[in-house]
């Protein structure tokens, strides 16, 4: 759903299909598998946006295609991070988990644009209201590769891993940071319910985390992840170049960072589109490398 320069993008959450936690993609000789990243002409969008919006629909959107996108990116590192569990990964396979890793940190701040008001009056209302207790941590696709993100992969500490460490640490600055911004108290729903401490995760909550974010589990080949990945980013260029970065809402804009100041996370700000563009053709390379060999 693209829209052109100047129109009003029609931007509406939709399902995700993602294979069950763990499982190979399904192989597949369909047509659809030669999909190669479409080309975004214009991925600069104004980081302050001069057009008011309605925030209900328009944050809604952006908090469900931030996760989804995020699942997809945590999918697309899973086969590299499982395939290595002690050997050093390839220059192409550590640019590709690098450049995944940056796009996730994109897409926290991308989802966190959300004023915080609007998000403990609303969103948050709505993932209580799933359940009292919805965490992050019971993200099926992140499981998987929660290792790397927390340094303890035995390869990380390589000297080819250099690039990578440094977009994992950026991710950890920018998650913490978000936290912060949108949740001063630094307490999560998780944190905020009877008996938080220790509670494990189960199929269900796992369940309650995709039905949530509109995600369902059925075989999926790579070609249709890369396909899914590539139709969001679309969409959420034309999100940014109508709306910017940060929307006008009710007369005020709602910065999570600024383009100046000194944080790793600067260079997300006006690179968002830029950086997942990258990342996604990194995967879709890697798909059709693998499809040769």
């Amino acid at each position: 759903m693209s829209a052109e320069p100047g129109c009003r993008p029609v931007l509406q959450a939709r399902l995700l299909f993602l294979p069950p936690t763990g499982a190979p993609f399904e192989s597949s000789t369909d047509h659809t598998d030669d999909h190669t990243t479409g080309e975004r002409t214009c991925q600069e969008y104004d980081v302050f946006g001069t057009t008011p919006v309605d925030p209900q629909p328009l944050f809604w959107y952006r908090w469900i295609a931030g996760h989804q996108i995020s699942f997809m990116l945590w999918r697309a590192m899973h086969d590299v991070v499982w395939h290595h569990p002690d050997d050093v990964p390839s220059e192409r396979e550590l640019d590709m988990l690098a450049a995944c890793v940056d796009s996730y940190s994109a897409m926290l701040l991308y989802s966190s644009t959300v004023p915080r008001d609007h998000y403990h009056t609303n969103i948050r209302v709505l993932m209580a209201l799933q359940h009292p207790s919805f965490s992050g941590a019971w993200a099926p696709d992140y499981r998987p590769i929660r290792r790397l993100f927390r340094g303890k992969v035995p390869w990380l500490d390589a000297p080819a891993c250099r690039a990578l460490g440094e977009a994992v640490a950026r991710n950890g600055t920018t998650h913490s940071h978000i936290a912060d911004h949108l949740v001063p108290d630094g307490r999560s729903l998780l944190q905020q319910s009877a008996g938080a401490p220790g509670v494990s995760v189960s199929r269900e909550k796992e369940d309650l985390y995709d039905n949530f974010f509109l995600t369902v589990r059925r075989p999926v080949s790579q070609a249709e992840l890369v396909a899914q990945l590539d139709s969001r980013i679309v969409e959420l260029a034309a999100d940014l170049r109508h709306n910017g970065l940060y929307p006008e809402v009710d007369g005020h804009h709602h910065p999570v960072v600024t383009a100046w100041s000194g944080t790793p996370m600067r260079p997300l700000v006006d690179g968002v589109v830029r950086t997942l563009s990258r990342a996604t053709r990194l995967v879709s390379e890697m798909r059709l490398e693998e499809a040769r060999s």
